[in-house]
């Protein structure tokens, strides 16, 4: 009988422990396949919100992924909605240059170029203060065989900010940025800049908690019961140890010396 309460404590305290851990664990990923810099971006833009996110490898190695509590979700997403994450990933050379065939056409070049350096500007430009994003798209036209001077091209520029951040001042700042960094590109009135700002949104965010998180709260909760079955195992085995080991106890013995008498 007292084997039997033992082993049944024992199994309670397993499967407290393991529902506990469960417990602990009850998180849903947010987002999958990031590079380590937009992972950390998320992350740090959560639990400065209050929000307790985790950042952990992908499986098969495939980046990382950001998980939190199912409960968060709204505010999570609003969040990172607000501060324009995760940012638009930029593709290396080895990327944008992949080549499906043998032997790729100028125009096909052309594209690739005008793409990664539509990506590099657009990134430059997410570095100001007050951006939330921002989108550059260029037109280069090919230069002339005939003509020595070289091709006027024109950009276009879209640029989301935080709500009363400013940043309209610092237009000739973005067309200079671009200008500099695409050829043929000189004057300031063939860059167009337009502002757009991002209403914040109406998702409230939860402040920030306090000591152990609502996860961890039922962790604590369902190890503690483990620990509880486990402690009165032991003062019963301890209390026992005798019939366990074969000893009689003490009620055995004194009914047996009063026998004797």
């Amino acid at each position: 009988m007292i084997k039997r309460f033992a082993t049944f404590a024992l199994r309670l305290a397993a499967l407290a422990c393991v529902l506990g851990l469960l417990a602990g664990c009850s998180r849903d990923v947010l987002y999958a396949k990031l590079d380590e810099q937009q992972a950390n971006d998320v992350v740090a833009a959560l639990i400065n919100a209050g929000i307790d996110a985790q950042k952990e490898p992908g499986e098969r190695g495939e980046g990382w992924r950001v998980s939190l509590d199912r409960r968060d979700m709204p505010a999570a997403v609003a969040v990172l909605r607000d501060a324009g994450l995760p940012h638009q990933g930029i593709a290396n050379i080895a990327q944008i240059y992949k080549k499906d065939g043998f032997v790729s056409s100028p125009l096909e070049d052309k594209q690739r170029f005008i793409y990664a350096r539509e990506q590099q500007l657009g990134n430059t430009l997410r570095q100001f203060d007050g951006v939330v994003d921002a989108y550059v798209y260029l037109s280069i036209p090919d230069k002339s065989p005939i003509d020595d001077k070289p091709p006027s091209g024109s950009a276009s520029v879209v640029i989301i900010a935080r709500p009363n951040a400013g940043i309209e001042s610092r237009a000739p700042d973005i067309k200079a940025a671009v200008m500099t960094g695409t050829e043929g590109l000189t004057d300031p009135s063939r860059v167009t800049v337009q502002f757009f700002q991002r209403t914040p949104s109406e998702v409230p965010v939860q402040p920030a908690r306090s000591g152990v998180m609502r996860g961890d709260v039922a962790s604590i909760l369902l190890i503690g019961l483990a620990a509880l079955a486990v402690l009165l195992a032991g003062l019963l085995l301890w209390r026992n140890r005798g019939a366990l080991m074969g000893h009689p106890s003490r009620g055995v013995m004194r009914r047996e010396a009063a026998g004797e008498r």
